[in-house]
């Protein structure tokens, strides 16, 4: 299954199968653990997920278009711009989809939520370095990259298909997709040429893409949309922490700045960020101004995961890393206990 494919090659499944697919995961992602506004950018964002799925399966959007069309949400921030631009690879948008306007004010980013990421910059700062030391890299491409990011992914496993997705540049976001195939489903990395550093490139396909597909392989629950996905970006962030770890004490000097950088990000693109945490000023993300639920995730999510008790392979790697890092593991001593809950699922968000 590890091969890579043409963008839009979806073999013999029937276009009234994509319907029935596009249709049950528009529904799913409108099954968000938020309300209002927040609920109707969450959905108009999961939507664009669908409709690359639906590029890649051969641009049938119909059970897409008629999900949009019963939930009446009419402004969707940022996120309805690739939604927007996906859907016209089928022709003309259809009125009815949301447009990129104000969908309304949502809630702030609580005050622990806060704390945890001052504290997370205290812990990227507590990481100590390792003497540098030799790495060797593999193939600069997404095949090669997810090879080269096992060593750091507890549980790694190569049962995906890729397919080359640059016609999508600019409309993606998440690129790790379950799709229907003739014989049932298959997990998807939509590979995306990006612009960044070699190795800022390869902490986010290999690590942290690669966590998401070692998941999918194992997994039959919903890990792609609302209180599903919130879990499985704890889950990768979980691993790019412990990535942290391991790549500063054997010596990867310049991986362990990326990570750190890819963690710093986090907190400076969270919703209604000041400049408070110094070292992770300059960040933004547009398509998270509406989200806070989801954007706080991918700093509390993490550390409520390894924080907590658990006999799994992340956890035994992060003991293992965490026992050579004596400062790191004072600040994580700070952080347990004191990592909000995560968010129950709540009911799809009403039509706007």
């Amino acid at each position: 299954m590890n091969a890579i494919g043409r963008a839009g090659a979806g073999g013999a499944l029937s276009r009234d199968a994509v319907h029935v697919w596009a249709a049950s995961r528009g529904v799913a992602a409108m099954a968000v653990p938020a309300s209002g506004a927040e609920a109707a950018a969450w959905a108009v964002r999961g939507w664009a997920e669908v409709a690359l799925g639906c590029a890649v399966l051969g641009r049938a959007f119909d059970g897409l278009d008629g999900v949009v069309r019963s939930a009446g949400i009419r402004h969707g921030g940022p996120g309805a711009v690739r939604l927007r631009a996906l859907r016209a690879l089928g022709g003309t948008v259809p009125a009815y989809y949301p447009d990129a306007g104000d969908p309304g004010p949502v809630a702030p980013v609580g005050v622990e939520v806060w704390r945890l990421c001052g504290l997370l910059a205290e812990f990227c700062d507590a990481v100590p370095m390792g003497v540098p030391a030799g790495s060797s890299r593999g193939r600069d491409s997404a095949r090669g990259q997810l090879r080269w990011g096992e060593r750091y992914r507890p549980e790694p496993a190569r049962r995906y298909r890729i397919v080359r997705g640059d016609a999508y540049a600019g409309m993606v976001w998440r690129t790790w997709m379950r799709l229907p195939c003739p014989g049932g489903s298959e997990n998807v990395l939509v590979a995306v040429g990006r612009k960044e550093p070699e190795l800022q490139r390869r902490v986010w396909l290999g690590i942290h893409e690669g966590a998401h597909l070692d998941q999918l392989a194992v997994g039959e629950g919903e890990l792609e949309f609302g209180a599903g996905l919130l879990a499985a970006e704890s889950y990768a962030m979980a691993v790019e922490i412990v990535a942290l770890l391991e790549a500063a004490r054997d010596g990867q000097v310049e991986l362990a700045r990326w990570l750190r950088h890819g963690l710093l990000e986090r907190v400076g693109r969270m919703p209604g960020f000041d400049g408070q945490v110094p070292a992770a000023r300059g960040f933004r993300s547009p398509e998270l101004g509406w989200l806070p639920t989801l954007a706080s995730t991918y700093v509390t999510g993490p550390f409520a995961l390894l924080c907590a008790p658990g006999t799994t392979p992340l956890h035994a790697r992060w003991r293992a890393a965490l026992a050579g890092a004596p400062r790191a593991a004072e600040v994580v001593a700070r952080i347990s206990g004191t990592v909000p809950a995560p968010p129950l699922p709540r009911p799809p968000v009403p039509a706007r």
